[in-house]
């Protein structure tokens, strides 16, 4: 059953870089080319992620006042209040949201150094947990994840390595003083592989060696099977909370 659904989703990924080319051919302004390529990573998490989950785009807000930038790709749990248009730019409070990202037609240089300031005025955002809300998490999901939720950008196609990417990330952590857990956490590029940033290695999703050693920090991977392990991967990174209180009150009323 494990390699029909991997095949399967092997598929859709040759459809999605498919898609790519038909976009190239019908359209020359950037941005229609970019909002096509959108649509379509949106589709196909709206046929494969759970149906409790729902998919948007447009920006983020925490009860401090924090706001992201706009963003491609918003997940959003069965207890955020409201849900506007799919296919129209949304607001959304951070506290109902179990994922964000920022879709490239093709990953350059330039992009993902916009994309890593994005993903740290993203990072900036927190969720407020309510007293009683029940949460079922390794410690460090919960110091990483729980307080903002996980940020990755999927690329169609790219001219840099997979290890030219993940240096450039170090880098731009190093030259920003970033800490590692406040920018963003996997990038995925179809039909290459991935590189994840896998904490201090004691997180739920972890990356073995043959020795059986959890990897800490950035590692990458070559994958032909890109979509299908970023299913994994966000299915298992994701926070999941039993809320004890709606989320609305705390935006509205002062205090609460």
């Amino acid at each position: 059953m494990l390699k029909v659904l991997k095949n399967k989703i092997a598929e859709v990924e040759t459809q999605m870089k498919a898609k790519l080319e038909e976009t190239r051919a019908t359209f020359t302004h950037p941005g229609n080319k970019g909002t096509s390529v959108e649509d379509s990573f949106r589709t196909f998490l709206r046929e494969y992620l759970p149906s409790r989950l729902k998919i948007g785009n447009g920006e983020i807000i925490d009860s401090n006042g924090q706001r992201s930038g706009q963003t491609d790709v918003v997940i959003t749990n069965e207890d955020h209040p409201f849900f506007l248009t799919p296919n129209s730019p949304n607001l959304f409070f951070v506290e109902g949201v179990c994922a964000v990202a920022e879709v490239k037609t093709k990953l350059t240089s330039t992009g993902l150094t916009n994309a890593l300031k994005n993903s740290c005025k993203f990072k900036k955002l927190e969720i407020v947990i309510g007293k009683g809300t029940l949460t079922k998490s390794s410690i460090s999901d919960l110091e990483r994840f729980y307080k903002c939720p996980p940020w990755f950008i999927v690329a169609f196609e790219s001219s840099l390595s997979l290890d030219s990417i993940k240096n450039k990330i170090v880098e731009f952590m190093k030259d920003n003083t970033v800490k590692t857990n406040r920018l963003v956490d996997a990038v995925f590029v179809l039909n290459r592989g991935w590189i994840i940033n896998f904490g201090d290695g004691k997180g739920s999703f972890q990356f073995l060696t043959q020795k059986g050693k959890s990897i800490e920090g950035w590692a990458w991977k070559d994958s032909n099977s890109v979509l299908f392990e970023l299913l994994g991967w966000l299915s298992v990174v994701m926070p999941r909370m039993i809320l004890s209180n709606p989320i609305l009150p705390q935006y509205i009323i002062p205090g609460n």
